[in-house]
C-alpha cells in the first residue's frame, strides 16, 4: 500500500467529499461569480467535488488506472507536482479561457492530465506503448472538441454536461509536464554518458 499512497489519499478525499453532499459542492465548485469575489480556493478544490456518484465513480475508477499504470512512479513528489500542476492549468483555463463556464466540478481534466504522463513514468511500458496510449489521449479530445462529439450524451448518467475544455487544458498540462520531464531525462541521460 505504501507504494499507492498518493492515489489512496486522492480516493479518500473523493469518497469523503461524495459524503457530504450537497454541502460540499456548495462550498468547493468552481463558481465564477465567488471566484470573482475572492473565493480563489474554487479554482483548485472544484475538480474533487462531483455531479453525482456516477460522475465520482468514473473518476475514481480513472485514478485507479492512473495508479495502475504508474504504480511508484507517481507515488512520490514528481506525482504530487505533477497533480498540482494539472489542478492549476485546468483551473485557471477554465476561468480565463471559458467565459461561458459559470459552475463546473469533477476531477477528469485533471485526469487527462495524470493519464498523458503515467505511461512515460513508469518502467512498465516501453516507450512505444506510452506513445500509443498518448496518441489515444489526444484523439480523444480532439474528437471531443469537434462538432462530431455530444456533450450532452452522458447527462443522465453522470448527471450533467461534459466539459470537454476541461479534458482539452488537462492535455494540454499534461503535455508541458511530460516535455520538462523527458528533457530531464535526457539530459540526466547524456550527463551520465559523458561520466562513463
Amino acid at each position: 500500500m505504501r507504494n499507492y499512497w498518493l492515489y489512496a489519499s486522492i480516493s479518500i478525499v473523493l469518497l469523503l467529499l461524495t459524503l457530504f453532499e450537497p454541502s460540499s459542492s456548495e462550498y468547493l465548485m468552481f463558481d465564477r461569480e465567488l471566484i470573482n469575489s475572492g473565493e480563489i480556493w474554487r479554482l483548485f478544490s472544484a475538480h474533487f467535488v462531483h455531479l453525482s456518484n456516477t460522475h465520482m465513480l468514473g473518476n475514481l475508477f480513472a485514478v485507479g488506472l492512473v495508479g495502475y499504470i504508474a504504480g511508484a512512479s507517481l507515488n512520490n513528489l514528481t506525482g504530487v507536482l505533477l497533480l498540482l500542476w494539472c489542478t492549476l492549468v485546468v483551473g485557471l483555463g477554465l476561468y480565463f479561457f471559458a467565459d461561458h463556464l459559470y459552475r463546473y466540478v469533477g476531477l477528469s481534466g485533471v485526469l487527462h492530465g495524470l493519464l498523458v504522463v503515467a505511461p512515460f513514468v513508469s518502467p512498465l511500458y516501453s516507450r512505444r506503448v506510452a506513445l500509443y496510449f498518448l496518441t489515444v489521449i489526444v484523439l480523444k479530445v480532439v474528437w471531443e472538441q469537434s462538432g462530431f462529439y455530444d456533450d450532452m450524451a452522458l447527462v443522465n448518467t453522470i448527471g450533467g454536461r461534459v466539459e470537454t475544455l476541461a479534458h482539452l487544458f488537462g492535455l494540454l498540462a499534461g503535455l508541458f509536464y511530460l516535455s520538462i520531464w523527458l528533457l530531464r531525462e535526457n539530459l540526466s541521460k547524456k550527463k551520465k554518458t559523458r561520466l562513463v
